[in-house]
């Protein structure tokens, strides 16, 4: 009833007639539907950004008796590439299945009909069909061994996993090599991202090192510790990058990342993330902009989103399966979404209070000084409001229309507009700003009036002592032949 060899399983001839709904067990309504559960959820996992995944890995899962377990997920392979697994069942089970399926396959699973496959002798489904098109088969019981090429025309995207048609307790362990041509152990999707990584790195370490270059030129007083934390963000961002580019090339050159290189880029990206967020909160907030000091509920209130943060950072970092990691990081989400809020209601109260400041000051030089602070902060709101927006277009648009191979272009596209924020944010609140010319014009008109009396005075003293002098010459002037 089943087909091993290199091309695909064939569709067995299926019933006519499939029973309704409602005749159906509660147990086989339920896995009816498996297929199309197990295949949303995959969707949106893989949609989400992810890390540099090795393609050469052990596999160790507790008893499970799930109707599909995922091996290895949307792994892009070029033709002849190398797959190799050793696949130990301990609990043998029957109408088990070892797959490998095209990305296709696997999205044309969800459509095929019928679902379920009758018992010998009675009228009641008892099992899901297991007849499904794939690229490779083969049935597994206790254990099974297998080593191939691709043998496909393009490059293509493979699933791997295991088929429990029955639903039978399954525990799973062994190990599962994905090579492609050349020994390269990246999938195809990420060959691509090492160099972008590398280049990001370097620009944001360029850039850190300009902007404190300029810090160092500036004033004392036009320097700020809220310059500091924007050079820490900078020089982070870029640290980040470079150690996921380490580990990028670790994968590329073995098939498996260390424990110390694959944690301890995600763990400082968590804590760059929490100082990002510390930034544009404290510039809404003001300070050393506005004012120089923070009251005691702003500083608690940036202290404990920063602890959460970190708290659920570190166990996203550490969970091991994906319903766990989904929820750290929706409920990461959810707090981040928190703080915007805030930083977006502390900009418009500045923003009103800078205004009516400026309604209420006369033309003078600290006039010029509360324009440009109202400027910088105009900006800082079309900033954010970016900042908000872009990664859902960013994922709309990887979605909808890059090719599923350039996901190297997808994390360029996302640094690139991460560097323009921090640009950004750094030349709105640059340290000594040139102030308006308008307002010189209110210190070298003073200086003019100033003039203009000094002259009337002197004028004056002229005229003063040419008539105490008036009649010295007229003597003298009788007095000459």
């Amino acid at each position: 009833l089943k087909k091993v060899g290199m091309e695909h399983a064939v569709m067995a001839e299926l019933p006519a007639a499939q029973p309704s709904r409602s005749a159906r067990s509660p147990r086989q309504r339920i896995g009816s539907h498996g297929l199309g559960r197990a295949a949303r959820i995959a969707c949106l996992v893989g949609s989400l950004p992810r890390g540099t995944e090795a393609i050469s890995k052990r596999i160790s899962q507790p008893p499970r008796d799930r109707l599909w377990t995922f091996l290895a997920f949307d792994i892009g392979l070029d033709p002849q590439a190398t797959l190799t697994i050793d696949l130990q069942n301990e609990q043998p089970a029957n109408n088990t299945y070892l797959m490998v399926l095209t990305h296709a396959q696997w999205a044309a699973w969800r459509r095929v009909q019928p679902q379920t496959l009758p018992k010998a002798g009675s009228s009641h489904n008892d099992g899901l069909n297991s007849y499904l098109i794939s690229y490779w088969r083969t049935g597994i019981n206790d254990r099974v061994r297998a080593s191939f090429r691709i043998n496909a025309p393009e490059k293509n995207r493979y699933h791997i996993g295991v088929l429990n048609a029955q639903q039978m307790m399954l525990k799973l362990k062994g190990e599962l090599s994905l090579v492609n041509p050349g020994g390269e152990q990246l999938s195809l999707q990420e060959q691509g991202v090492p160099g972008v990584l590398l280049w990001a790195s370097a620009l944001f370490f360029a850039s850190c090192g300009l902007f404190s270059v300029l810090l160092l030129a500036a004033s004392r007083r036009g320097r700020t510790a809220m310059h500091l934390v924007m050079s820490a963000v900078l020089l982070l961002k870029g640290i980040v990058l470079l150690l996921w580019w380490c580990d990028c090339m670790q994968v590329s050159r073995t098939g498996s990342s260390t424990v110390i290189g694959n944690i301890g880029w995600q763990l400082l990206d968590k804590v760059q993330t929490i100082l990002e967020l510390m930034m544009f909160l404290l510039i809404a907030l003001g300070w050393k902009f506005l004012r120089g000091t923070l009251n005691i509920t702003e500083v608690r209130f940036a202290v404990g989103i920063s602890v959460i943060s970190f708290y659920l950072g570190v166990f996203e970092v550490a969970c091991k399966t994906a319903s766990t990691c989904s929820g750290y990081q929706l409920s990461r989400y959810i707090l981040h979404s928190l703080c915007y809020l805030v930083v977006i209601v502390a900009m418009n109260f500045n923003l009103q209070m800078i205004y009516a400041q400026i309604t209420d000051a006369p033309a003078s030089l600290e006039s010029g000084k509360l324009y440009r602070k109202h400027q910088a902060y105009k900006l800082f709101r079309w900033i954010f409001l970016m900042f908000i927006i872009a990664p859902t277009v960013e994922l709309f648009l990887k979605v909808t229309v890059m090719p599923w191979d350039a996901v190297w272009l997808y994390i360029l596209i996302q640094q690139l507009r991460t560097w323009a924020i921090y640009v950004c944010v750094a030349i709105a609140f640059r340290p000594d700003p040139s102030p308006l010319r308008v307002f010189e014009l209110t210190r070298d008109g003073g200086s003019d009036d100033e003039a203009e009396v000094d002259g009337d005075a002197g004028d004056a003293e002229v005229q003063s002592d040419y008539a105490l002098a008036a009649p010295v010459l007229v003597a003298v002037g009788a007095a000459a032949p």
